[in-house]
């Protein structure tokens, strides 16, 4: 609500007494729970009074003010002498008091809201204004710490350095959205965990109307947070057991617990991964799937693969293994560096305490001495496809098509493009799959071998991304001062083109990234078929001709196995008018290039047959050239 500054605020004026205590008497109908269980007498085990307690949460002098978000909501602020908001209403006419983060950092013997804790660290996103997501709370297998929530209530955040229950303190105020309140959401959660494949709700839980560190924030003094211990809900979504463990929780939750708590897992079922694919992994879901993948990778592993370096675990096991049902739009996210933990030390260290891996440090560097195969959460496991499992599947479907076009070649006849050339009359095919991949070459490959990157086969763009932190964070190449900068040493100075860098040399990471990509062989697997060479798009361009008359002129069809004089034929028909056939201009006459011209401006109606035939849209592009004369 408050990601950006105000667009207004008037000048606070003082409330007049009167005005004080009307406003003081809704806030306390609104929230009797401020009051205790005494109604704030004198005998009130808290040796507060109501009086007492009024002069806290809306002292003498408080000024009220009306403001407006960058989005257009108005609303009113009471402020303290001092100029922090202690309450506000959103929308000009509501009645309803939502208490501040401001207010909440008073010593209340009482909270107003019931509490919510989150995983620490918090998800990024809901710091600039995006909504809380379900996955994001912590308590999801102890339903007795959960308040029974329902839709529009308000609620108030807490999170913990630790993610125990002891040191929690305010982060933020916040309305459920999710349907059927927390019972609903927790529920939700279940089932998506337990039904594998099932539909999949987008997990929203929250709107966020104020958080630590928004510009409602910065518009006080910024107190100090106190830390406490997370309150037991008055109204809890289920009774406590009758014996609870002294032990807190930290996150992300432990291994063994993985396949047997809706916190983490079900040994039976994938992790809730977001429905849209734009929608980002929190920290928490991140952490959840390494260590799924970690299981995975040690099902696989042989005791003679001990001792290994645990950079080397991760990078060559680890990863591979990770579950090939994350949207491939995401599966660069799941990397070390964006879970609960930020470091592999960090998460190998807390496995080795779970009693599932024995480490021992050497020189700097974490060694994975052997594992325990008898471990409950091994037992529990249950395995699912990878990434890698995946990728050689497809390799060896190309590889079979590939000799099977071979051998049609041989006997005189053509491979078959893709859908026939009326597809486009029969509504949107099945859409093409195209996935870039690439593999070490060139005087990268000594520092690619170092990273752990098998030069021989063929790897997904991520696997860029993850070899390289990987290798940073083992060889401690992360500027200490400026994350944005790496250190070079011989071999990463050699793959980005410096020989001999000097002791201390730096290099922006993401220039790193872009020579390392530059000085790879890449490949391209249309369909399951893997060429070689970076995958050019299907172009159109309208050129104009002996005055007012255009022609469309399309080419890159070959790439994609479509036939140009099919197509050519096919437009004629969809456009109603001439299409013919032609070398493209500017082209070798061994490649043996065409391009189709088809009469008049037809953009829209030549990308709809394309998309028809199973070309996604982003592999079809008009000219910078013909944008411009539109």
């Amino acid at each position: 609500m408050f990601k950006k500054p105000l667009a207004h605020q008037s000048n606070a004026t003082p409330l007049r007494s009167s005005a004080r205590r009307q406003l003081l008497n809704a806030i306390y109908e609104q929230y009797p729970s401020l009051l205790g269980p005494n109604r704030g007498q004198d005998g009130d085990e808290e040796g507060i009074s109501e009086k007492e307690l009024g002069k806290m949460i809306l002292p003498e002098g408080v000024r009220i003010a009306n403001f407006e978000t960058s989005v257009g909501t108005e609303g009113t602020f009471w402020l303290t002498a001092d100029g922090d908001p202690l309450w506000m209403v959103s929308g000009r006419n509501s009645k309803e008091y939502i208490p501040t983060l401001y207010l909440l950092s008073l010593p209340l013997p009482h909270p107003p809201l019931p509490t919510i804790q989150i995983h620490n660290p918090l998800p990024p996103p809901i710091l600039t204004g995006a909504p809380l997501f379900t996955p994001a709370v912590r308590n999801l297998s102890k339903p007795w710490l959960l308040p029974d929530l329902q839709e529009g209530q308000l609620v108030s955040f807490v999170s913990s350095p630790s993610n125990g229950t002891e040191d929690v303190s305010y982060i933020g105020v916040g309305r459920v959205a999710a349907k059927g309140g927390m019972k609903g959401a927790l529920e939700r959660r279940i089932d998506n965990l337990r039904n594998d494949g099932g539909e999949k709700e987008e997990g929203k839980f929250a709107d966020i109307l104020c958080i630590t560190d928004d510009h409602l924030w910065e518009l006080g003094s910024k107190p100090s947070l106190t830390a406490f211990q997370l309150p037991i809900p008055t109204s809890p979504l289920s009774p406590p057991p009758e014996q609870t463990s002294a032990s807190t929780s930290t996150s992300p939750p432990p291994i063994e617990n993985l396949n047997i708590t809706d916190e983490s897992h079900q040994s039976d079922s994938a992790p809730t991964i977001p429905q849209s694919s734009s929608e980002p992994l929190s920290s928490s879901e991140i952490s959840t799937l390494l260590s799924i993948s970690l299981l995975q990778a040690l099902t696989s592993l042989q005791n003679t693969s001990f001792p290994i370096p645990a950079s080397l675990l991760y990078s060559a096991h680890v990863l591979p293994n990770r579950p090939s049902y994350i949207p491939r739009e995401r599966r660069e996210d799941v990397v070390i560096a964006k879970s609960d933990w930020k470091k592999l030390t960090k998460w190998m260290k807390e496995v080795s305490k779970e009693g599932l891996l024995k480490i021992k440090e050497s020189k700097g560097e974490v060694i994975v001495q052997s594992y325990d195969p008898n471990h409950p959460s091994l037992q529990n496991h249950t395995e699912h496809t990878t990434i890698a499992q995946e990728e050689q599947k497809a390799a060896k479907k190309a590889a079979r098509e590939a000799a099977l076009s071979v051998d049609g070649e041989g006997s005189g006849t053509s491979a078959q493009p893709i859908n026939s050339s009326n597809a486009g009359n029969k509504g949107k095919g099945k859409e093409l799959e195209i996935e870039e991949l690439w593999k070490p070459s060139g005087g990268a490959i000594g520092f690619w071998e170092a990273a752990g990157v098998d030069k021989s086969t063929l790897h997904h763009p991520s696997k860029l991304k993850s070899a390289l932190d990987s290798y940073l964070t083992k060889h401690s190449l992360i500027h200490p001062s400026d994350h944005r900068y790496v250190l070079l040493d011989d071999e990463l100075g050699r793959a980005v083109g410096i020989k001999k860098p000097e002791p201390g040399e730096k290099m922006a990471r993401d220039e790193v990234m872009r020579k390392l990509k530059a000085g790879v062989s890449w490949s391209v697997s249309l369909g399951g078929v893997i060429k070689k060479g970076n995958l050019q798009p299907i172009t159109m361009t309208v050129k104009t001709r002996q005055g007012r008359k255009t022609v469309t002129h399309v080419y890159g069809l070959e790439t994609f196995n479509i036939d140009p004089d099919g197509f050519a034929e096919e437009m004629r028909k969809v456009c109603a008018g001439s299409a013919s056939v032609q070398p493209l201009q500017g082209s070798s006459p061994k490649l043996n290039l065409q391009e189709v011209q088809i009469q008049g401006s037809q953009v829209k109606l030549i990308t709809e047959a394309l998309v028809n035939r199973g070309i996604p849209k982003r592999w079809i592009r008009e000219s910078d050239d013909s944008k411009k004369k539109k």
